[in-house]
């Protein structure tokens, strides 16, 4: 019901204007999608945009992969800081992530500053491509690694350890038993990865600049410049099309991987030591560390400078000010309340939601549907500028009895509906059947042995989707933007309008805050989990 009131229909009712014959009119065809695709024009966008997507997705594997092992198999001073702090670049506001990379990326940015420096040179990497898929790779990569990190913890390690007892060599283990089994973890944040960078308006209209320009950034001109919405909508329903059928595709291959019983018993990282053979991963953390906090802490040292030179916390006094901001139309401190409400609605909405939903499939239906499991995906495939357009025309319609104040809750918990199926179900199918039969027989009721086994069990997953929908809800713009009024105003719509007003020092104060209110919910989120797994593990071991 959550999606089809405040999803499909208005995302119905966006689309339905691109099979319009002509603005206003009944007459309904497919002309307009006829003459769409046989443009050279539209073509190259889809393949650019399919391929950047492609690019950025991979990247994202590759960083994915290696931050996943660690969090996951290894330990090391500040693990639970940076296990918190990783998933705070996913639900940054793409205008803070270009800040970020303007700082540290720019041509008198640091990263070029350190190379002239250096070597005497410097390299250009706003304006490209490159940058496009770096910061694709900045937002995602994260995403990755903590579904990367999910399979591995719930790969039993007896399995690898018989491999190495029947004399198999690592490669041959990471091939044949490692692999496969987090394999449908890794397909999962590739999937999710792949539809994010394919929809992606704000990174490629920030760092790409003229040259480069994708579906997203046409349809946001098309509907919102050239105010042509039967065109924008008939463009955003290919994308959408072109965006479910590799969410189709990849959760089929998904279906097909090897599954594997959950794990008999914790997996106890090891610690990250000093010898040379470890020399590798502790290279790969300073990298990691340096990609991901670079743009970062750019934004925090931006934050604190004074522009008469020296260092000042004037900005941070003016976001929480009570008083009432001209840009913002609202006072700072309300749009830092108003995000946290949001935050926390929104993620009971999703986590509620996606519970059930993924409980009835996993539970009731007891197979995999990829066509129902693509349509839960649609909230990330089709365009954000269509579906905030059909919102505000739904919500002085067929929805306009909505409270006001529930509707950004409300839309926020659609658009991270799809998180805690992803994170929530293979949890839960890794729940071991024969424990909750085990129960029954007991004489536990169906609703007892969720209580009292399968929801300890899947608490991990739970707390993960958590911290992923409130940190969605609170970074999420182009909805707030369109249907908030001023004052709803959020944190994120803050720090548009702050950039927006050239006070670049307020903007990034409050995309300090917003990053610190992200990541104090991942750390949360991670010391609950670990306290949690320190109690399965103590029962398994008794």
């Amino acid at each position: 019901m959550l999606l089809l009131f405040f999803f499909y229909l208005p995302v119905a009712t966006a689309l339905l204007e691109g099979f319009r014959e002509a603005p206003g009119s009944a007459s309904l065809s497919l002309r307009r999608f006829v003459s769409l695709l046989a443009d050279p024009y539209i073509l190259s966008l889809l393949r650019f945009t399919a391929w950047q997507a492609f690019l950025s997705a991979a990247l994202s594997v590759v960083i994915g992969i290696p931050l996943g092992y660690l969090l996951a198999n290894r330990s090391f001073p500040g693990k639970s800081i940076v296990t918190s702090l990783v998933m705070v670049p996913f639900v940054m506001p793409a205008i803070t992530v270009a800040l970020g990379f303007l700082v540290m990326y720019g041509t008198n940015g640091w990263f070029n500053e350190g190379l002239a420096s250096l070597f005497g040179f410097k390299v250009r990497v706003l304006n490209t491509l490159w940058a496009i898929v770096v910061a694709h790779a900045f937002y995602n990569g994260p995403l990755v690694a903590r579904m990367t990190q999910g399979a591995w913890e719930r790969l039993d390690p007896a399995l690898e350890e018989s491999a190495r007892t029947l004399g198999a060599r690592p490669l041959a283990v990471w091939r044949d038993v490692t692999l496969p089994a987090i394999a449908p973890g890794v397909v999962s944040g590739a999937v999710l990865a792949f539809i994010y960078c394919f929809m992606s308006f704000p990174i490629v209209l920030s760092l790409g600049g003229a040259r480069f320009s994708t579906l997203e950034v046409e349809i946001f001109t098309l509907m919102r410049v050239l105010l042509d919405y039967e065109t924008a909508a008939a463009l955003a329903a290919v994308q959408a099309v072109v965006s479910l059928l590799f969410a189709y595709v990849f959760l089929r291959l998904e279906g097909r991987a090897p599954s594997l019983f959950a794990s008999a018993r914790a997996r106890r990282p090891r610690p990250l030591g000093g010898k040379a053979r470890d020399g590798w991963l502790w290279v790969c953390l300073a990298v990691l560390l340096v990609f991901f906090g670079g743009p970062m802490l750019s934004i925090v040292v931006d934050s604190v400078r004074d522009p008469a030179g020296g260092v000042s916390l004037r900005a941070y006094e003016r976001i929480v000010s009570e008083g009432h901001d001209f840009h913002l139309g609202a006072s700072p401190l309300r749009t830092i309340q108003n995000s946290l409400r949001y935050g926390a609605i929104a993620a009971a909405i999703a986590l509620f939601a996606g519970a059930c939903f993924v409980y009835t499939t996993v539970r009731f239906v007891r197979r995999r549907l990829p066509f129902l499991e693509t349509l839960s995906l649609a909230p990330i495939a089709v365009s954000s500028v269509a579906l905030a357009y059909g919102l505000s025309v739904a919500f002085r319609g067929p929805l306009s009895l909505v409270p006001q104040d529930v509707r950004i809750p409300l839309v926020h918990g659609v658009l991270a509906f799809p998180f805690v199926v992803r994170a929530f179900r293979p949890v839960l199918e890794g729940v071991d059947a024969r424990l909750i039969e085990a129960a029954r027989t007991l004489g536990a009721g169906r609703w007892r042995a969720f209580v009292d086994v399968e929801l300890p069990m899947a608490a991990t997953g739970l707390l993960v989707a958590f911290a992923l929908c409130f940190g969605l809800s609170v970074s999420e713009t182009t909805a707030t933007l369109m249907l908030a009024r001023p004052e709803q105003v959020t944190m994120p719509v803050s720090v548009y309008r702050f950039l927006a007003a050239r006070d670049f020092s307020a903007a990034s104060a409050m995309a300090v805050l917003l990053m610190a209110v992200t990541g104090g919910v991942f750390l949360l989120a991670e010391l609950l989990a670990a306290w949690v797994r320190r109690r399965q593990g103590g029962k398994t071991d008794a």
